[in-house]
């Protein structure tokens, strides 16, 4: 079997069998293609799925730091795609061996924190969009100032603050974000459901009134705008919000907040996982809360509250209140 045949097929069963969401067959059509490439560009590598060997592997590992340039961490996705179509082969008994089977590749991640917002940071982001549709206070919001013929611009506005507000609240991704429809929200009981990563179903919670307001207000001049879609989210033009569309509204929030660097729906993520943590929420919460399988993914983010854990210690002075003592 050629490689391309290879590759389509492979795609194709983890859309049927594995009911792979869009965003996944995507990133493995993306992974796939470079292999596909590299063996086009190496004509010395045979096109054969049959006659792939460690060799091919390895050098398609050096093709993608070398010539690629690539990051750690975008090459261990290439390679762990790679390495399920191999096994999938195997399993169909398309190969007799997968020529993975005891190869030692180790890609090392550099470690980095994730980005998150300080409390000030998150005020002026928050402060970007309620200032551009004319309300007056971040914390309290006073919606009845608000036109039902809101335009174009301030509509997105509105969908700019809702999608700051969910984000850093739930900390949810923002492929979960745009796949919430009308039904997953219960407002009464602050609860929202959320599909996320492997079809892992998961609620999260709105405790704070104020959102529950906005989201109840934006329903209302959303079902104006557009009555029949039944996502949550949209743009000015009543189709369903993509992520792509909210990645551009919370950049020009961050750009008009006055933000020295580039926003992401995912530093929300981030924030709310460090806030709670910093907040004393038990790391477990936080954990089922993001929808972590492991709780170590959820751990990166203690490092992040070292900050506070410092702040605490330095505070406390333990020495200096030791030597201060008169011992008899």
């Amino acid at each position: 079997m050629q490689t391309n045949s290879a590759c389509h097929h492979f795609l194709e069963h983890c859309r049927l069998e594995r009911n792979l969401s869009k965003h996944s067959l995507r990133a493995y059509a993306t992974d796939l293609a470079d292999f596909r490439r590299f063996l086009e560009r190496h004509p010395e590598s045979d096109s054969s799925v049959l006659e792939c060997n460690r060799e091919h592997i390895r050098a398609f590992l050096q093709y993608l730091f070398d010539e690629r340039g690539l990051k750690e961490t975008s090459v261990k996705r290439r390679m762990a795609c790679l390495k399920s179509m191999f096994r999938w082969l195997e399993t169909e008994e398309i190969i007799t061996a997968s020529p993975f089977r005891y190869l030692d590749l180790k890609i090392r991640l550099p470690k980095r924190l994730p980005c998150s917002l300080s409390v000030r940071e998150l005020n002026n982001l928050f402060y970007a969009p309620t200032r551009a549709l004319g309300l007056r206070s971040v914390e309290i919001y006073d919606f009845e100032e608000l036109p039902e013929d809101l335009s174009g611009r301030a509509f997105n506005h509105l969908t700019t603050l809702l999608a700051l507000e969910l984000l850093f609240a739930t900390g949810i991704r923002v492929g979960e974000l745009v796949a919430i429809k009308h039904e997953h929200v219960d407002r009464y009981e602050g609860v929202i459901h959320i599909r996320g990563k492997g079809d892992r179903d998961r609620k999260v919670y709105i405790a704070d009134t104020e959102l529950i307001k906005l989201i109840v207000t934006y329903a209302i001049l959303r079902s104006l705008r557009s009555p029949k879609n039944d996502t949550l989210l949209i743009n000015s033009r009543g189709g369903s919000a993509t992520t792509q569309f909210i990645r551009k509204l919370i950049r020009e929030a961050g750009e008009a907040a006055k933000f020295p660097r580039r926003i992401t729906p995912h530093m929300l993520r981030h924030s709310c996982a460090t806030h709670l943590l910093e907040a004393g929420v038990d790391i477990r919460f936080v954990q089922r809360l993001l929808g972590h399988h492991s709780i170590a993914t959820t751990q990166i983010y203690t490092h992040v509250s070292d900050r506070i854990l410092k702040e605490v210690i330095c505070s406390a002075n333990t020495r200096g209140r030791l030597f201060s003592k008169k011992y008899g």
